[in-house]
């Protein structure tokens, strides 16, 4: 685990690790608003947008822009999930009330 100053954090996408490391801090936005993650924060899972910032010794070492990702934090580890607007969300919803296709 992680020391009191810092996290650890694994940002991917379907095929790579853009990220991996400890941080003392990440920074990104949601349906509320901006906010961060420091160590020792609460378990938390959130849609996240715009973008991710993460500090490492108090600076800024990477920016990361997208579109929508999942955040996942728990235990001082924090997981991004990139690619999650490939996902036909609404589709999946309206397809739930469709018969299934035929078989010929």
């Amino acid at each position: 685990m992680a020391n009191n100053k810092s996290f650890k954090l694994k940002v991917r996408d379907a095929q790579n690790i853009i990220f991996e490391g400890d941080v003392d801090r990440i920074s990104s936005f949601n349906e509320v608003g901006p906010f961060d993650v420091y160590p020792t924060h609460a378990n938390f899972i959130s849609i996240i947008k715009k973008g991710l910032a993460i500090y490492r010794d108090s600076k800024k070492i990477k920016e990361i822009k997208l579109e929508l990702a999942v955040l996942k934090v728990k235990q001082d580890t924090a997981k991004v999930f990139l690619g999650i607007e490939a996902i036909p969300l609404d589709e999946s919803v309206q397809g739930a009330n469709k018969p299934p296709p035929e078989k010929k």
